[in-house]
């Protein structure tokens, strides 16, 4: 299975929350009971849950999460989740690059390694942050960015060219849903996640909403390949060579497909009123050059 990079995320949001609390590390530590090396460690990523739980409470935080569900420890809470979205242990812990039994500690027992964590919380798009502890914030999100009900699912030819030359997705973020999705990838997230204000990672595919937000998902689709956290982005998009996004974020920063003609979406067989191209940002040289195979009658315009 090929391995996807993680990036470190509640390790970088415990340091920016000592240090917007003006607290040191030494401080820190003192107050915890733990070596200066194992603060350093947390924040880096690594560490125990036990560690990073007891740095939070020194530090009067709490992890939340925009889709959280309620539960009496963090772990239930991401079991609740996990149960939710109807992924079993088995695929999360492929996914993320853990055993199963890791998976079971962090759920069961509120324990284990902190990198377990992250990644669940990751790829379950949980929506991550740490609040203060005595906040009682509703954690679900209202998904005022998202507008999968206005997408047009992609078509099902297209798709399977894109298998041909990508295999399986790791993520689509703009899902029309979890399970009935024509999409081939291994996490789906869908209006009620609102995939434009989650981490993106691995090889993601996405057909955007057609509508006023289409700037903010190009905009996204470009900035987490470009800040490291999503290693290619495949976006199938209306061809609008005139916007000011286009030449922002697509024109010299993606390699596009042009494709022939019209595309029919979904069970409609009319032609759509527009030309549609593939955006594909970090995709190595030769997986442009097989797209362009699997594509003979598209024009390839690549971003160097």
């Amino acid at each position: 299975m090929r391995k996807i990079s993680f990036q470190n995320h509640l390790g970088r949001l415990l340091r920016l929350a000592r240090r917007e609390q003006k607290r040191t590390q030494v401080w820190v530590a003192q107050r915890a009971k733990v070596s200066l090396p194992t603060i350093r460690l947390i924040e880096s990523g690594k560490g125990n849950l036990d560690t990073f739980n007891a740095l939070l409470k020194v530090l009067g935080l709490q992890v939340a999460g925009r889709q959280l569900p309620p539960g009496k420890t963090l772990g239930e809470r991401v079991y609740r989740l996990r149960a939710r979205k109807n992924i079993s242990q088995r695929d999360i812990a492929k996914t993320i690059g853990v055993s199963q039994p890791a998976i079971v500690q962090v759920e069961r027992h509120n324990a284990g390694r902190l990198v377990t964590l992250d990644r669940m919380l990751l790829v379950l798009g949980a929506g991550a942050y740490l609040a203060h502890a005595e906040s009682r914030k509703d954690f679900y999100s209202h998904a005022g960015n998202s507008s999968t009900s206005q997408t047009w699912t992609t078509p099902p030819g297209l798709l399977q060219k894109l298998y041909d030359v990508f295999d399986r997705f790791d993520l689509d973020p703009c899902s029309p849903s979890r399970t009935d999705t024509p999409v081939r990838a291994r996490f789906h997230y869908t209006e009620e996640d609102d995939g434009l204000a989650l981490p993106w990672f691995g090889q993601v595919f996405v057909n955007p909403p057609y509508s006023r937000a289409l700037p903010d998902w190009i905009k996204k689709a470009k900035a987490e390949v470009e800040e490291g956290r999503a290693s290619s982005v495949v976006a199938l998009v209306p061809a609008r060579t005139d916007t000011r996004y286009w030449h922002e974020h697509v024109a010299g920063h993606a390699d596009i497909v042009f494709l022939k003609g019209r595309l029919s979406f979904g069970q409609t067989q009319q032609a759509a009123p527009f030309p549609s191209a593939l955006v594909i940002w970090g995709a190595d040289e030769p997986r442009v050059d097989l797209l362009a195979t699997e594509f003979p009658d598209a024009w390839l315009v690549r971003r160097h």
